[in-house]
């Protein structure tokens, strides 16, 4: 007997060490949540940043639950977090800012 071929096709996308996008497909049984698609992935620098909290996982740019339920077509992304809060960038950047205009006018 034949056994029955996953129902439910979906895309992983990461970015690569190199700083590339890396679009895979992966197809998973019919009912899979984004916990069995985290479950299925076979790649251990992928699995080993999930673990060690580096990445988190998304479907289309949202954060959800493990237990939320994939469908045909949904693109799970795994995100590295935040280094910096935006607001800090941006305060630090203006500093720069400020302290280059104080220089230029020596």
């Amino acid at each position: 007997m034949r056994s029955a071929e996953p129902a439910l096709h979906i895309e992983l996308a990461w970015v690569d060490a190199g700083g590339r996008v890396v679009l895979r497909p992966l197809a998973l049984p019919a009912g899979a949540t984004l916990g069995d698609a985290l479950a299925a992935i076979d790649l251990p620098a992928l699995r080993e940043g999930l673990t060690a909290g580096r990445l988190v996982a998304a479907v289309f740019g949202e954060l959800e639950p493990p237990t939320a339920p994939l469908f045909p077509g949904d693109r799970v992304e795994l995100l590295e977090g935040l280094r910096v809060d935006p607001k800090v960038a941006r305060r630090r950047r203006a500093e720069v800012r400020q302290a280059q205009k104080g220089r230029d006018r020596r």
